[in-house]
């Protein structure tokens, strides 16, 4: 019997031990140490960003799928912290909006070793992280949501509308698990789901930074 239960203790052992080795932030780590906190600010403050599939809009250091030195935007799959040993859930976008113009900016939370990232569009339509120094326009990092019509009007998807070039936040399709984020022509009658958008709060044991994450 006292053979069973040290058995039992070394099963129970080597599986903590996988779940704590599952939450190391190893990937995070080796691009970006920088921490501003020496434990996670309140979670839904800087909800995550989701597709109409649920996928998670993420940029850099958001998504074990996207490097610090990728400036892109992207679909990738919406990992739930503490469901992979692979991959790890991190913080997402702290939202700010000025009350008389309606229009809202995304900074990226988790880009802690570049200067304050925005969810920005360019001239020629690319959706990137900038800074907000970096840009000749500020209108570039600035979004107004829309309402979809009622068919599609239910867990708070919303349209976003660039001020600059007054067209919507767009998921190209790809067959990859991670596609580009871009603007479109909107279409406000639904023909396009990948143009609606919804923010979530974050899931627990999410990453704030290198080695830190929530409870």
């Amino acid at each position: 019997m006292e053979n069973y239960h040290l058995f039992l203790a070394i099963i129970v052992a080597v599986a903590q031990a996988a779940i704590v080795g599952g939450m190391k932030s190893s990937l995070l780590c080796s691009h970006c140490r920088a921490c501003d906190t020496d434990k996670c600010p309140t979670s839904d403050a800087y909800p995550h960003m989701t597709a109409f599939d649920d996928t998670l809009i993420a940029g850099a250091l958001q998504s074990d799928y996207i490097t610090s030195d990728d400036r892109g935007v992207y679909s990738v799959p919406n990992i739930k912290g503490g469901e992979s040993t692979k991959y790890n859930s991190y913080f997402g976008w702290e939202s700010t909006s000025g009350s008389a113009s309606g229009y809202h900016r995304f900074r990226n939370y988790m880009d802690k070793c570049s200067d304050k990232t925005y969810l920005t569009v360019d001239k020629h339509g690319v959706v990137k992280l900038r800074a907000l120094k970096n840009l000749s326009n500020l209108a570039d990092a600035d979004w107004k949501s829309f309402n979809p019509p009622k068919k599609l009007n239910h867990q708070e998807f919303r349209f976003w509308v660039s001020h600059s070039t007054g067209k919507c936040l767009t998921v190209f399709e790809g067959k990859t698990e991670k596609r580009t984020v871009g603007v479109s022509d909107c279409k406000f009658d639904g023909a396009n789901p990948f143009q609606l958008f919804a923010f979530r709060f974050h899931y627990h044991k999410a990453f704030c930074c290198c080695g830190k994450f929530n409870e």
